[in-house]
């Protein structure tokens, strides 16, 4: 019986841990008191399907209301150094934009640190949320 308790117990945990994988993303929440556009533009010579899957072009739009949200998903796993070099490799820039301010994110290394410094997650670094202020 205890031996059966043993196999269920090993099954049922490689199940649970085998099938648990995260959904990695870049979120935008826009906190303030009107709407915001993002602009992500890419660089055409990179391939980046995740990215080229929701861009219109060799662009990425993201009209974000007062109060709400927009996410990017980079489907499964975490952020990684290498899979953060791979968005960053595929943007040229990002642009952010209410009515009274616009802010460009230009050079590879602003566009990794933004990414870098707002990874969420202790072990499974799976977001990247960008608050806009």
């Amino acid at each position: 019986m205890i031996q059966k308790f043993k196999i269920l117990f090993v099954s049922l945990s490689t199940i649970l841990l085998v099938s648990c994988d995260p959904i990695h993303d870049i979120g935008f929440v826009n906190k303030t008191k009107e709407d915001v556009k993002v602009r992500i533009n890419l660089d055409s010579k990179i391939e980046n399907q995740d990215l080229k899957s929701v861009a219109i072009g060799d662009s990425i739009v993201l009209n974000i209301k007062e109060k709400m949200g927009a996410n990017i998903s980079f489907g499964i796993g975490s952020w990684s150094k290498n899979e953060i070099e791979k968005a960053v490799n595929s943007i040229k820039n990002i642009e952010i934009e209410t009515s009274d301010f616009k802010t460009t994110y230009k050079s590879k290394n602003s566009i990794r640190n933004l990414l870098e410094s707002n990874i969420n997650g202790i072990v499974l670094k799976t977001e990247i949320e960008i608050e806009i202020k």
